[in-house]
């Protein structure tokens, strides 16, 4: 008489099972325009904080187009460049990267860079951290993200780019290393990249808009 119980008993489970997989598939379905919409919208308020309107005339959401570099850009997936520029020459690159190297999952930052290769200023589009602890990389948490504005890149300066903790110049957070530490390798791979390719970035088409 058991066998009958415990095998209803193991259908039961296997259909919760199933039920609260499709459960979680369909909510992720049905909530990932939403996160992209936010995204999207987060995306273009930190583009208008990383330059000044009076910096350029150009419809920059339109420069748009999209680049790949898993080694310096975080992974495969294409990264999005706006180009803003004043009279038809070029101001500055802002770059879209991402880490997976913080706390809690993917970090996904924009990185204004001027055609000098300073840094107009970075901002993060989205990310998991820790409320209270890794959340400070959000400009409504501290003025961390700040510290990025003006700096440049030197290959014989490298050892600058880390946090403090590993001998560079940036601070960490109270409790908190491994988020600021992935995001400042981020910027500093952002800035590698836009040296690489800055020609390449002021000459490409927009075409974020073609089918």
């Amino acid at each position: 008489m058991m066998l009958p119980i415990i095998s209803r008993n193991a259908f039961l489970l296997a259909t919760f099972a199933v039920v609260c997989t499709g459960a979680i598939a369909l909510i992720n379905v049905l909530t990932q325009p939403i996160i992209l919409q936010q995204e999207q919208i987060a995306l273009q308020n930190n583009i208008n904080e990383l330059i000044e309107p009076d910096q350029y005339d150009n419809q920059i959401i339109d420069s748009c187009f999209t680049v790949v570099d898993s080694e310096l850009l975080g992974d495969k997936q294409p990264k999005q460049v706006f180009i803003a520029t004043k009279n038809k020459q070029p101001i500055a690159a802002l770059i879209q990267t991402s880490t997976f190297k913080g706390y809690s999952g993917e970090i996904k930052l924009l990185v204004g860079i001027y055609t000098d290769g300073k840094i107009a200023g970075v901002r993060i589009n989205s990310h998991t951290e820790t409320p209270g602890l890794g959340d400070k990389i959000q400009t409504n948490k501290s003025d961390w993200i700040y510290s990025f504005d003006g700096k440049k890149y030197q290959e014989s300066a490298a050892s600058k780019w880390e946090v403090k903790k590993d001998g560079g110049s940036f601070d960490a957070f109270t409790g908190a290393t491994i988020t600021p530490r992935a995001v400042v390798h981020a910027v500093k791979d952002t800035l590698i990249y836009f040296q690489k390719h800055k020609t390449q970035l002021f000459n490409t088409t927009a075409n974020c808009g073609d089918k």
